[in-house]
């Protein structure tokens, strides 16, 4: 229960948008520009009971006149109802239509990022534009797999923050510093692929330390509020460094509000199977505390080029991760935060379809040319704001790192603060 908006109440409302919406927008828009103001003020005004809409096999013009009417009264009775929880809240809203499940999103909250970029600077959402501009329903009902678990909680980590956000980006280390396994008898996987993981560093771990020591030390003293290392460059060891390092030095004097601790293969809780793992993202708060976790959702593999120069077995190789069922989601005063890895921010669709404010993604990958192409996606669907870690230099050597905001001009300029930290600071305006 929401209010006034039952368990019934819901589904009705998400199975006329299915069907009116997902299903023949098209008409929808067509008949809505048609229809002179009189009818459609009658409609907005005064909607048909849904249940005779639902029930017809066929809709006439009138009928989509007033299924969009009843939508609108749906959007505006939902928004000002005082109990109704936020989209993505610890209870999110969601029904099941025909064996398919749905979320209920919005689209118009705008985030303390966006609100500090000059509307002349801003690109029009694609909500804005074209039919959905036209039809201009503030909600949507999204399809969400059956088996994907919602992880959302609320997190303090920028209660008291003002006027800006300062983020740093720490590429430590990369690819060649990390040692690389592979096992070329475990050919479990159907197409012939062998599994491969990274299991520890080839630099010598006190080096390590000593970089990620400097590194905290300088964005403590650079008041960073998001410290976000790399894919795939961690250990354990590491991470509990990261985090009696926060105990010690932060906890008292807070400016560090949230680590991204990069990911590492952990192994997985799967006996039955040697050679599987995770690859996870570890978060951590101002005092060392697990914030949250997020592991890999997409699986990724190796080409026999790929595996005969790490390995010297020119065999295809894949990450044997188990895939994630679970999305992390954390609602902050600056919006709703997550942390998809790599490959998942580039082609995940429920991270592409899920109103994300702020993308916090540890990468590990060649260049940053398809990250920008999916920066630009994600700032016109939802106007994210997007901020990459790659352990992967790009094709000059430089560190792969990326600052993206949905605005017309690029005026997040990184500058390197000390030995492997770099900073941007981006305006906000907070509520």
């Amino acid at each position: 229960m929401y209010g006034h908006f039952d368990d019934e109440t819901l589904q009705q409302w998400c199975a006329l948008y299915v069907r009116v919406v997902c299903n023949d927008s098209q008409r929808l828009a067509a008949v809505v520009k048609q229809v002179g103001p009189t009818k459609l003020n009658a409609a907005l005004t005064h909607p048909q009971n849904v249940n005779s809409l639902l029930t017809q096999t066929t809709l006439t013009d009138a009928d989509y006149v007033a299924a969009f009417g009843y939508l609108h009264q749906m959007g505006t009775q939902f928004w000002q109802n005082p109990s109704s929880p936020c989209v993505l809240d610890s209870r999110p809203i969601e029904t099941t239509v025909h064996h398919t499940r749905y979320l209920l999103l919005r689209h118009t909250d705008e985030a303390p990022i966006l609100k500090a970029i000059p509307k002349k600077q801003r690109f029009k959402a694609e909500y804005s534009l074209g039919t959905a501009g036209l039809l201009a329903l503030c909600y949507k009902w999204q399809t969400i797999e059956s088996s994907t678990e919602l992880n959302i909680r609320y997190s303090h980590a920028f209660d008291t923050l003002t006027n800006h956000l300062k983020i740093g980006f720490s590429p430590y280390a990369d690819e060649q510093d990390m040692h690389w396994a592979c096992d070329p008898h475990d050919l479990r996987d159907t197409e012939g692929k062998i599994p491969f993981w990274c299991s520890g560093t080839k630099t010598a771990e006190t080096e390590l330390l000593e970089r990620i020591s400097g590194v905290l030390a300088a964005a403590h003293q650079a008041n960073v509020h998001i410290l976000l290392f790399p894919e795939l460059v961690m250990t354990e060891n590491l991470q509990n460094h990261i985090r009696q390092w926060l105990r010690e030095n932060n906890a008292f004097d807070p400016q560090i509000r949230l680590v991204v601790a990069g990911t590492r293969h952990v192994h997985a809780d799967n006996p039955a199977q040697t050679n599987t793992y995770s690859n996870r993202c570890s978060v951590f708060n101002f005092v060392g505390d697990l914030e949250w976790q997020q592991d890999k959702r997409q699986p990724f593999d190796l080409t026999p080029e790929q595996t005969q120069a790490l390995f010297g077995v020119a065999t295809p190789a894949f990450e044997p991760t188990d895939l994630a069922q679970h999305l992390s989601i954390r609602n902050t005063k600056l919006g709703a935060i997550a942390s998809a890895i790599c490959l998942d921010f580039l082609q995940d669709k429920h991270w592409q379809t899920l109103p994300i404010a702020i993308f916090l993604v540890p990468a590990m990958s060649e260049g940053l040319s398809r990250f920008k192409d999916r920066c630009r996606a994600a700032g016109n669907a939802w106007e994210s704001t997007v901020l990459v870690c790659n352990a992967h230099k790009d094709a000059t050597g430089n560190n792969a790192v990326l600052a993206y905001r949905p605005e017309k001009a690029d005026t997040l300029q990184l500058e390197a603060t000390a030995p492997f930290l770099f900073t941007v600071s981006i305006a906000i305006t907070m509520n």
